[in-house]
């Protein structure tokens, strides 16, 4: 009888493939062994070849639900004699591991918690090995509980019988436990401190303090949410006055997906996200009947971030509240998520603290995700929890460990290291010195967990990024090479790397609101081309002043004057004397310029009058998509904008002469046709250089309106290719800064082809 030796690689430690492996190891009668390392799962097993390759098949075919095999292989090797089949412990190798992110509580250990006859009945922190967190109590590889925060814990003896059963559900669930030997929930008064109650007692009092429209601080999977009575508008403005968050739309928790289709228009895909693994916000559109929701939930916004509970604890809390909750990060606006002991900043914000005392190791967001109405595209807003940290888009060229440190605004790292890539969760903005130290201590932690061996940091070229300094001072500290690479062309890598395209001859479209060019301009209305090995810029919009630095992000204004051309004295009244006077003269000295498509759609959205000033990021944006959509089965009826493509340059200066004359429409008819006009840019520009591919990224492809428009006038003619497992916009920037340092020879930046055309 031979012995033979399967290696499995992926998503394999934490979604229950050793048991799983066992059971079908019993089923076939086959003798060996099933362990753990940190580069995935290896079995061996004595059996004839048929039976063995049966074996094979079977293991990777019929996989967990929850697991992901990016790679698998079985081979002869020398003749071992086994006793039975067992799994043994996990050993340590060099790592090629894919780590698990946070889940959802799954359907079982739903039931469970609802079952007064079950014995954890109602208790807030039931998992088992299809659901509970993972990378979120991390302390080492591999995914042992000794490598958790649940290490601590020590189990009762009917939790170790379940533990030690490989045909029980929670067989090696690592996060196993139950009211006698696991996690305690505790209620804190900011004024009496921590109160000593039972946990039945906690959720009475959680439900009365919601009633009261009290603001409760509950203490999630990946930090501290902040809970208020959804429909309470009191509670609601509170909320923002405290958070300080004027206007930046809340996320709802729902007990349920049947009370989120009575107020949202909701499809199977979106029901699937909702209710999957991962259990992320989804943007959803209300329905025409009059909402039971507060109007300062989303001010302005047709779409809402829906949300179910992804934890038991939320579970209790929601179904004993029995109405929408606002559900939303514990933090000052801007600041990080609170995670930790340091509540103190919560008492400014919540009456209540609902804590526990089971470690978060890695800090996460709730992932928001939305679909485009019409084509159902998945877009990924942001990624983290239950996404983050691994990507399954393997990065060739990795025989150098490598950190990228990513962009600003949108902040995610990212390390290759073996045959792996880790993209960390979403970590705010890097102007905040808050999160520079959260962005430090995470990268510091994950750094410690899989244990690169560094040979190059990767940064944005931008020299005022915290993230290019930071580059810079580790490089120097610990004798490593540093790489620059241009933000924009970083876009473009993730995507071309993220689709599996870089054999191809690909036109990239790459749209956002900023980025350090490599002539000292900002860009952000790119045009590039990408073919063996090599990235060349061959058009962008026009260069336009770029007014007041950051605040041209905020300003509307300021876009529509440094883009209105002859109009410019129409905006005149819009401005103090003192305003115009020195702007007018920045216009006419050009000191800083920008091809930024964000703040074209800036301009745009103030020139339909729908807003002066973004008081959170995308915030125009967002309205101009609104509107598009609202004559989205009309668009047919209106043309584009003019525009002319001449050299390099792509000249809106016709769309805004036909934009002021379209003022006085309604503002929905402005942005069509704007969206429109974008849709015939990208279609001369890929006719013009006869591409075939067209790959899109940048924050402008968050807008699913334009994704819909651009999939339903192009794809007949082109391979259209958008993110799927990353979101376009800067998270996505240190996996781009990985592909390029490990992919791209060279990069032509001034050689530019030459293009002809006019609309």
């Amino acid at each position: 009888m031979n012995t033979y030796h399967i290696h499995i690689k992926g998503r394999v430690q934490g979604v229950g493939f050793r048991p799983f492996v066992y059971k079908i190891a019993h089923e076939l009668q086959l003798k060996g062994w099933v362990c753990n390392t940190t580069d995935g799962v290896h079995i061996r097993c004595s059996a004839e070849e048929e039976l063995a390759n049966q074996f094979y098949q079977k293991c990777i075919y019929h996989k967990p639900q929850l697991a992901v095999i990016t790679d698998s292989s079985i081979e002869k090797v020398e003749s071992e004699t086994f006793d039975n089949f067992e799994i043994i412990e996990s050993k340590d190798s060099r790592l090629e591991l894919s780590l698990t992110p946070d889940f959802s509580i799954c359907k079982d250990c739903r039931y469970e918690l609802a079952d007064p006859t079950n014995r954890r009945y109602r208790y807030p922190f039931i998992t088992c090995t299809h659901c509970g967190p993972r990378y979120s109590v991390l302390t080492g590889l591999p995914y042992d509980r000794p490598y958790t925060s649940m290490e601590s814990f020590e189990m009762c003896e009917s939790c170790s019988k379940e533990y030690t059963d490989p045909f029980d559900r929670r067989y090696f669930s690592q996060t196993n436990s139950c009211q006698t030997c696991g996690v305690k929930l505790y209620l804190i008064d900011p004024t009496q401190g921590k109160i000593n109650l039972k946990e039945e007692e906690i959720f009475s009092r959680i439900n009365e303090a919601l009633r009261d429209e009290k603001i409760i601080a509950v203490k999630g999977i990946g930090g501290f949410l902040l809970l208020c009575n959804a429909t309470s508008d009191h509670a609601v403005k509170t909320l923002r006055e405290r958070k300080k968050r004027p206007s930046k739309p809340f996320a709802v928790l729902f007990q349920n997906t049947a009370s989120v289709e009575s107020q949202f228009q909701i499809g199977e895909i979106e029901k699937e996200l909702l209710e999957g693994a991962s259990s992320p916000i989804i943007l959803l559109t209300k329905k025409d009947t009059i909402s039971p929701l507060s109007k300062h939930i989303a001010p302005g916004l047709e779409t809402i971030g829906v949300m179910l509970p992804y934890a038991p604890l939320l579970e209790l809390i929601s179904l004993q509240f029995n109405g929408p909750l606002v559900a939303t990060s514990a933090n000052i606006s801007g600041a990080p998520i609170v995670y930790g002991e340091e509540l103190e900043g919560l008492f400014q914000i919540a009456d209540f603290i609902v804590d526990h005392n089971r470690v978060i190791t890695f800090p996460q967001d709730d992932s928001v995700v939305q679909l485009s109405s019409k084509k159902k595209h998945k877009i990924i807003l942001r990624r983290s929890r239950g996404m983050a940290p691994s990507v399954f888009k393997q990065i060739e060229n990795t025989q150098v460990d490598r950190l990228a440190l990513g962009a600003e605004m949108k902040a995610a790292f990212g390390f290759l290291v073996n045959s792996n890539t880790y993209i960390s969760q979403y970590l705010g903005n890097l102007g905040y010195y808050e999160n520079q130290v959260q962005f430090e201590r995470v990268l510091s932690g994950f750094k410690n967990l899989i244990q690169p061996d560094l040979e190059e940091i990767i940064v944005d070229m931008h020299p005022g990024y915290f993230t290019h300094q930071l580059g810079k001072e580790l490089a120097a500290k610990e004798n490593l090479s540093l790489t620059e690479v241009q933000h924009h062309e970083a876009h473009f890598m993730s995507i071309l790397t993220e689709r599996n395209l870089l054999d191809q001859r690909v036109l990239g479209i790459v749209w956002d609101g900023t980025g350090f060019g490599s002539d000292g301009n900002i860009w952000g209305g790119e045009f590039f081309e990408y073919e063996s090995q090599t990235i060349q810029r061959i058009a962008h919009l026009d260069y336009f002043t770029h007014l007041a630095n950051d605040r041209m992000s905020i300003d509307n204004r300021l876009c529509a004057l440094s883009l209105a051309g002859s109009h410019r004295e129409k905006l005149a009244h819009y401005f103090t004397a003192t305003e115009w006077d020195f702007y007018s003269k920045s216009i006419v000295e050009r000191q800083i310029l920008t091809s930024s498509m964000g703040r074209v759609f800036d301009a745009v959205a103030f020139i339909a009058g729908l807003a002066s000033e973004n008081t959170y990021e995308g915030h125009s944006a967002m309205l101009l998509e609104q509107e598009a959509r609202k004559a989205s089965f009309n668009v047919d009826q209106f043309d584009p904008y003019q525009f002319a493509i001449s050299g390099t340059q792509i000249s809106l200066s016709k769309a805004f002469d036909e934009m002021f004359l379209d003022k006085v429409k309604r503002p929905e008819i402005i942005s069509s046709r704007f969206h429109l006009t974008l849709v015939e840019i990208v279609r001369s520009i890929a006719e013009e250089g006869n591409y075939h591919k067209i790959a899109f990224s940048g924050g402008v492809f968050q807008n699913g309106f334009l994704v819909d428009l651009l999939i339903d006038r192009l794809d007949k003619d082109f391979q259209l290719h958008f993110h799927e497992e990353l979101s376009p916009n800067d998270e996505n920037i240190a996996y781009g800064q990985l592909s390029y340092a490990s992919c791209i020879k060279k990069t032509k930046k001034h050689n530019l082809k030459k293009l002809e055309t006019c609309v």
